[in-house]
């Protein structure tokens, strides 16, 4: 990579641009990655909770790509913890979603039986089986599904370990100052980028990968291509308990309850589409709490440690991953929605797969931006 011209230039430091830059690295393609904040995973990527989970009963193109990314989750966390020495504290924990009435069990039961039907795993719990497995658990709760496979990871320290092993392996960074312009060459159907503007500096690449999560879009109208991808606030709320009352992630009445090792629990998360805004509101703490307490009513007494927003980048056929229309050098790999700390992996993997031979392991026409 000269001065002012590298391989490929990623405009993104959430856990999308690091995982790219990270495989980028590993298959000898040293990039730039460019972000707004003076450190990387900052947004989204820092606030989510880190659960890997991926519930769904069929082979469809997304179930698939989540499938995919979790299976890479193990082997990942020994390399990172090996190269960089950072333990991503990976633990696969298993997920139980319990249910409290006959609607919420005829869904949850019957998409446990679609899973073993098709060779995924999952386990009906009655009431006192789910008591066994968490003896913290709500006596109103009727039962529960145990999804064994599901695991979690710490989301901030991951984003530093990707980031790490890339460094190391010659990626650079350029954090703090926003790209403000794109530099083309050419006109219409022949265009295409060879730059980009930041702090007033012109940088140059090969190729450009957007990953700036929600902001992506106001990225690609710049290159005069319209992408839908809008903000979706997520509220969590952070409480303590010792010794930890969960050795699983729960989930019902429409949140989850992530125990950490360290006694911390996590409660989310709200979906507001109210724009850029990050508050965090009394209303929200309020739903996340009275729904965990209705859950596991000991969390009443837990100490409450604080509560944050993110903002999660949603399209509607998302996750958008591909080149950009009518560009042969700019790749798109945002809208992640919900499961931006799942996908990573694979995103990464996929990502630096096309730009460097073309053909990645699975097929991206599904996810092509539009």
């Amino acid at each position: 990579m000269n001065r002012d011209h590298a391989d490929v230039i990623i405009i993104g430091g959430g856990i999308i641009g690091c995982a790219i830059a990270y495989n980028l690295t590993k298959r000898g393609v040293k990039p730039l990655l460019i972000d707004t904040a003076p450190t990387v995973g900052t947004e989204a990527s820092w606030a989510g909770a880190g659960i890997l989970t991926s519930h769904a009963s069929t082979h469809e193109p997304y179930p698939t790509l989540c499938r995919a990314s979790l299976a890479l989750y193990p082997a990942l966390a020994d390399e990172l913890r090996a190269e960089t020495q950072i333990d991503i504290e990976f633990i696969q924990s298993g997920t139980l979603s319990v249910f409290f009435n006959e609607a919420e069990a005829a869904g949850l039961i019957g998409l446990a039986d679609r899973r073993v039907k098709r060779g995924f795993s999952a386990e009906v719990l009655t009431a006192e089986q789910a008591w066994q497995l968490e003896p913290a658990l709500s006596k109103s709760i009727a039962g529960g599904v145990l999804f064994p496979e599901d695991a979690q990871v710490r989301n901030p320290k991951m984003v530093t370990a990707l980031a790490k092993g890339a460094a190391k392996l010659g990626a650079k960074f350029q954090l703090g100052n926003p790209v403000t312009n794109f530099i083309r060459e050419g006109v219409s159907e022949d265009a295409r980028v060879t730059g980009v503007v930041v702090n007033g500096e012109t940088l140059y690449a090969d190729t450009f990968v957007i990953a700036a999560g929600c902001w992506a879009g106001a990225l690609t109208a710049q290159l005069d291509v319209p992408i839908q991808i809008e903000p979706a606030k997520g509220q969590i709320v952070l409480v303590e308990a010792m010794p930890p009352p969960f050795q699983h992630i729960v989930d019902g009445l429409g949140i989850y309850i992530v125990p950490r090792t360290d006694g911390k629990i996590l409660l989310g998360a709200t979906v507001e589409y109210v724009g850029y805004d990050k508050t965090a509101t009394v209303d929200g703490a309020k739903q996340m709490i009275d729904a965990g307490i209705a859950i596991a009513p000991e969390l009443a007494h837990s100490t409450f440690v604080q509560t944050w927003a993110g903002l999660r980048p949603y399209a509607k056929k998302g996750p958008l991953l591909g080149y950009l229309p009518g560009y042969d050098n700019i790749v798109l790999a945002s809208g992640h929605f919900k499961n931006g700390i799942l996908l990573a992996p694979i995103t990464g993997q996929l990502v630096a797969e096309l730009i460097t031979s073309g053909q990645p392991a699975l097929p991206l026409e599904p996810f092509q931006p539009q």
